[in-house]
């Protein structure tokens, strides 16, 4: 794993694996000032680019998977590169301190949408879900991911996506309640009861009010109670609780939306 501060280039390699003794050989031969800080960290600075820019480089692509088809899939390495006049950092470490863990809420929106909210974003769960998904992925918000669920096959894709808890060095855990589980403790009350609301009226979080508020009067035409007058009395009520709820969903997406909820 390849990552830049404003100190150094850091690359995190495992105390176990192949590369690691590769590297280090490499280090030994090429760098003529390399200091062994402690049993887990050696730092690499002779100045000369060429052999860093290599190394990087080397260590890169060894540790990273790049099957991934994103434009984005080389921002790392090109950040570090630019960075490289700076002291390299070998950082060695267990192989479990590799693992990045991530919580994966999955839920519906509306009637064909699937949202993926992930506990903390990721730019690798980010480009692999994208690139899984290909024509069922809709586009991505801070660390919401949307996805089309009435396209052919998507269901297949979903269970495939859950069965692999391990995506390079990122371990994934998928929550399956609604809005209102306790354990989606990520999301404050506000949030969950706003994204509830989009729901009902078949819309997704952050849509354009207007186009909310379409849906809304389309669906209000829908299930207005006099459209049912005369029927019976339990398709009168459950129509009449319809409507109570896709008008208080609108009314409180109206009112949360003004305080940027």
């Amino acid at each position: 794993m390849v990552s830049c501060c404003d100190k150094y280039v850091q690359i995190k390699l495992a105390q176990d694996s192949k590369i690691l003794s590769k590297v280090l050989s490499y280090a030994k031969k090429h760098f003529s000032r390399n200091y062994r800080l402690s049993s887990s960290v050696l730092i690499l600075d002779d100045g000369e680019i060429i052999k860093k820019n290599y190394l990087i480089n080397w260590c890169y692509h060894a540790t990273n998977n790049q099957d991934i088809d994103s434009p984005n899939t080389n921002d790392d390495l090109e950040y570090a590169l630019a960075h490289s006049y700076l002291p390299i950092r070998i950082k060695m470490v267990k192989s479990t301190d590799l693992l990045e863990k991530i919580k994966v809420k999955i839920q519906m929106i509306g009637t064909s949408r699937i949202v993926l909210t992930l506990s903390k974003r990721n730019r690798v769960a980010e480009r692999y879900i994208k690139a899984m998904f290909g024509n069922h992925y809709i586009g991505t918000s801070q660390n919401e991911i949307y996805l089309q669920s009435d396209n052919e096959y998507f269901w297949e894709t979903i269970m495939s996506f859950i069965g692999n808890k391990i995506i390079h060095n990122i371990v994934l855990s998928f929550e399956y309640n609604d809005f209102n589980a306790d354990e989606f403790s990520f999301l404050t009350a506000e949030e969950k009861a706003l994204r509830q609301c989009y729901a009902i009226l078949d819309s997704q979080f952050g849509d354009d009010f207007e186009l909310v508020k379409r849906r809304y009067l389309k669906l209000a035409k829908e299930y207005h109670p006099d459209n049912f007058y005369g029927e019976n009395d339990n398709a009168l009520l459950s129509n009449t609780a319809r409507f109570q709820q896709i008008t208080e969903a609108y009314k409180k997406i109206k009112y949360l939306g003004q305080h940027d909820y």
